[in-house]
């Protein structure tokens, strides 16, 4: 059997220590000087002044070394305000280890901290829907298809809950107000493709028990009686009790099972605990015969029995409803989804001896309430946070070594006497600028020291990776440097080049991230292979997202499979979207993850409706990218087909993240002025500024400058929208109705309706398919192996990449048909020419017409064919905005209307992918890098 390898580990510890060890540090700096010169310098005894010297700086290492080793929380303190910034620097136990719910147990730690609540379950919420295997027209129905001709099959709709609650039976507490609280709680932490249906009192079955008990003589039988029917009770339906956070450190966990799932108010809940008050299955006679005879003053159990209590017909038990479940003497069987409770009919005799034992049911109440009372206080408890070590703050400032050498040298601060001779004064400065360089070594080391705190945070306004600070406190050290009052400059530009601050920067941001076991190397790649021709602008975006991404993690990571609350009155312009969609956007260098248009009209195409003799009425299309008042780059020629222009646009929008692609032209008037235009590489125009022109070549240079940041600031304002498929199940009303026409229904050849259902646990992403990087081919596998390596694992994605400009033309051909005047046609976009008929044919030429006039004429043959509507950015933002309105009335129970559901299902699911033009390349040429290359029997045209 082959040996396998150890695993290769860093050491948490990679100091050897020798900078806090003077004497080695000695040992090693005399050993240097004999090496370097013992044929000149024998004396090394501790009076030699450069043994002195030496062992001075030894000791200025060993302090350095000290600072170096104090705990990081010392190095990163604050002198002012030393609380607050501590918990900016780190993330505290209460916010980094806990996660929003994520498996029943998370949810019902969430709803038994509610005041209320004494226990819940999470119950499948059942909700079949039927097929028709119809392959021409399949369907889904919320009723059966019965005497269909085709096959039918059924299926339950995945992803829908129930929540059962066992309300205590407190009276400050109405039931409708923690229902309520229930599900305002549930939509603040609802999951990905999940929804809540309803929250019910959990049904009870009542379990009758009668016994006859032998207590010891000195036995209290009021207080056996209470503690037996509680603890029968506590069996049947426990009751959770909380923890203080010492108590889980007594329980010596480790703080991340201490803080494992969702932040309480009331204590924490252990897993332990839960699962013991899951709903259970069966009560076992031998159970509870344990339990009595552990109890204070139980001698023995005479007789004991276990059934199903009667049900009543009052209406006002629980104990009224059919039990089926099978059951015998020793077990009984528990419904699905039922919770045991004592019955009402259960008796309870006992004996001291010979005697039969009578109770002072008073005083069986007051032990009763005691026993509640303790059980209540056990579970108000407080949710506390590990403390914080906030470290103790010393400034870390360098003194010179010169000031620690003995008087007699001449350089502490004192200086020398003026009777010296000037020959001793030399010699003195000629000390103090040699050892200059040792104190600015040294001074340089400290003041990286002191910058620690800075170094390893996600300060997004560090500028640099690399400090220097002048020495201080040498006495004349304006005449030991040739340009004094230029020393800190000239040191700094000597540091300037040594630093590669893009390069630091991400290593120390790799260092932080790679802390909580996350990686961006396949961004990083990625970027910088498609969008490396900009180098200082990439790596700018790569550190700003490193950046954003550790300064968010806590939220990112703990909410990585939260949905977004549909609850909430505002839904859009809000970052209320789910915590998948804010990692993703981190992962990825989005720059804002929340809900918002991201179709906007500045960049479009402009349709032209043209009439010529030869041609007739056609329309012609024109790219533009414009603001309000002004076209700043429009296309030089008009195309026949809207999708030449899409081509040319998309090539325009990667051509712009370039400011070296604006170059300034000079028209070929007599007037010579100066306009802007786009070059792609062979420096050809490909678009332009036209009714904008500027007399001196300056002017124009302050205008292509702005043009750069105007367009600069569309093309990065991405994003993307994420639709849960089971929002559009429409189960309040029961009636799939109309939406069968747009939900996506395979049928295979067979005719079987083999994974149909289009609602479970299915999400829509969409993506702006014409921004500078998202038209990037290679740049929408990583976006699309992203999404997939983050999704959890059972939630199928559909990725869609959609085009931005606006549909819902009209086209108007002209056909041998005679349209009748008075057809009632009122769509027609077509007037009567404004010249007349004669004057037009003698010209020839384009005539132009008043559009929106229902003007016909008899001499002109025109037939009407209106475009199918494109479903693009625009056209699902709208529906997408329009749902979201609708699904978040309270009034309308949360539930969007059937026409918004309609018209969002048919916009998400007409929708197609566009692509920017594409080039053939072979396997291994790399010439096609960022050229959306195509590579045979390799290259995936995206996913739908």
């Amino acid at each position: 059997m082959p040996i396998l390898d150890e695993h290769i580990t860093i050491p948490s510890n990679v100091s050897f220590k020798d900078d806090l060890d003077f004497e080695y540090l000695r040992d090693a700096g005399q050993q240097y000087i004999e090496e370097l010169s013992r044929k000149i310098w024998t004396d090394y005894n501790i009076h030699d002044p450069g043994i002195t010297i030496m062992e001075l700086l030894c000791y200025a290492i060993t302090d350095l070394g000290l600072r170096i080793d104090q705990p990081i929380e010392n190095l990163v303190s604050s002198p002012e305000n030393n609380f607050e910034r501590m918990h900016e620097q780190f993330k505290s136990a209460k916010n980094i280890l806990t996660c929003k719910p994520v498996t029943a147990i998370d949810y019902r730690k969430l709803f038994i901290d509610i005041k209320g609540v004494k226990n819940c379950w999470l119950a499948i919420h059942q909700l079949p829907l039927h097929t028709e295997c119809n392959i021409a027209d399949p369907k889904v129905s919320f009723q059966p298809f019965t005497g269909s001709e085709y096959s039918t099959e059924s299926f339950n709709v995945k992803g829908l809950y129930t929540i059962l609650v066992d309300f205590d039976e407190d009276e400050v507490y109405i039931e409708a107000d923690i229902i309520a609280a229930i599900f305002t709680k549930y939509h603040q932490n609802r999951n990905l493709c999940e929804d809540l249906v309803e929250v019910l009192k959990v049904p009870k079955q009542c379990i009758r028990v009668c016994t006859q008990v032998q207590l010891e003589n000195a036995a209290d039988e009021e207080k056996v009686h209470a503690t037996i029917q509680f603890e029968v009770g506590q069996y049947l339906s426990p009751s959770l009790r909380a923890n203080s956070l010492t108590e889980m450190l007594d329980k010596e966990l480790s703080s991340d099972k201490i803080f494992e799932g969702p932040i309480l108010e009331n204590g924490f809940l252990t897993p332990e605990a839960l699962e013991k008050s899951e709903l259970r299955k069966e009560v076992r006679l031998s159970d509870i015969m344990n339990i009595i005879m552990q109890i204070d003053g139980v001698k023995l159990i005479e007789d004991i029995s276990i059934d199903n209590c009667p049900p009543k017909n009052d209406g006002d038990s629980d104990c009224n409803q059919n039990i089926t479940a099978n059951s015998d003497a020793w077990i009984i069987c528990i419904e699905e989804n039922h919770l045991p409770i004592l019955c009402d009919q259960s008796t309870f005799k006992y004996k001291k001896g010979f005697l039969p034992v009578g109770l002072n049911q008073e005083k069986v109440d007051e032990y009763t309430e005691e026993l509640e009372a303790e059980d209540k206080a056990s579970q108000e408890k407080s949710f506390d946070d590990l403390p914080m070590p906030l470290g103790t703050y010393s400034k870390i400032k360098y003194n010179t070594v010169q000031h620690h050498l003995p008087e007699n040298y001449g350089i502490s601060k004192y200086g020398l006497s003026n009777t010296v001779s000037d020959e001793r004064k030399v010699k003195a400065k000629q000390l103090q600028a040699y050892l200059l360089f040792f104190d600015q070594v040294l001074g340089t080391y400290f003041s990286h020291l002191e910058h620690t705190k800075t170094l390893l945070s996600a300060d997004e306004t560090l500028q640099q990776t690399y400090f220097f600070k002048a020495v201080e406190g040498i006495n004349g050290i304006e005449n030991l440097l040739a340009d004094f009052p230029s020393y800190q400059e000239n040191v700094e530009n000597i540091i300037d080049k040594l630093e590669d601050f893009n390069e630091r920067r991400n290593e120390l941001l790799d260092h932080l991230i790679a802390r909580f076991a996350e990686v961006f190397e396949d961004y990083t790649n990625t970027m910088h292979k498609l969008f490396g021709t900009s180098k200082d602008s990439v790596e700018r975006n790569i550190i700003n997202t490193k950046n954003k991404f550790i300064k968010e993690y806590d939220i990112i990571s703990s909410e990585r499979g939260l949905a977004f609350n549909y609850r909430r009155p505002s839904q859009w312009n809000t970052n209320n979207v789910s915590g998948f969609q804010k990692r993703i956007a981190l992962l990825s260098g989005l720059d804002d993850y929340s809900r918002r248009d991201l179709f906007n009209d500045n960049i479009t195409i402009q349709t032209l409706k043209r009439f010529t003799i030869a041609d007739g009425v056609h329309i012609e299309y024109r790219w533009q990218i414009k603001s309000d008042d002004k076209v700043y780059l429009s296309s030089r020629k008009d195309f026949k087909s809207k999708q030449l222009a899409i081509t040319e646009l998309l090539e325009v929008l990667k051509l712009a993240t370039n400011q070296n692609n604006y170059v300034l032209r000079r028209t070929k008037t007599a007037s010579k002025r100066y306009y802007i235009a786009l070059v792609n590489e062979k420096g050809k125009v490909i678009g332009r500024q036209y009714n904008h022109y500027y007399a001196t070549k300056e002017k124009a240079e302050e205008k292509r400058i702005a043009t750069i940041k105007f367009i600069d600031d569309l093309l990065f304002d991405e994003g993307f929208y994420l639709i849960e498929n089971i929002l559009t199940l429409p189960y309040h009303t029961g009636d799939i109705g109309e939406l069968n026409e747009c939900l996506p229904l395979c049928i295979n050849e067979c005719g079987t309706c083999a994974e149909i259902d289009p609602f479970s646990y299915q999400v829509t992403i969409i993506f702006p398919g014409y921004t500078s990087r998202f038209s990037n081919i290679d740049f929408r596998i990583f976006m699309e192996d992203l999404i997939r390596r983050e999704l959890p694992a059972h939630i199928q994605p559909r990725i869609c990449w959609v085009g931005h400009i606006d549909g819902a033309l009209t086209r108007v051909e002209k056909t041998p048909i005679i349209v009748n005047p008075n057809s009632g046609i009122s769509n027609m976009v077509i007037s009567k020419p404004v010249v007349s008929e004669k004057k037009r044919k003698a010209s020839k030429a384009t005539s132009v017409f008043r559009v929106g006039e229902d003007v016909y004429d008899d001499n002109f043959t025109y037939t009407i064919n209106e475009y199918d509507e494109d479903y693009d950015m625009k056209h699902i933002q709208k529906n997408w905005k329009a749902f979201l309105k609708s699904k978040s009335r309270k009034a309308g129970g949360y539930m969007a209307t059937h026409n918004a559901t309609k018209k969002l299902v048919c916009a998400i699911n007409r929708m197609n992918t566009i692509y920017a033009t594409g080039t053939l390349h072979d396997c291994d040429d790399d010439e096609g890098e960022n050229k959306n290359r195509i590579i045979l029997n390799r290259s995936a045209l995206g996913s739908l």
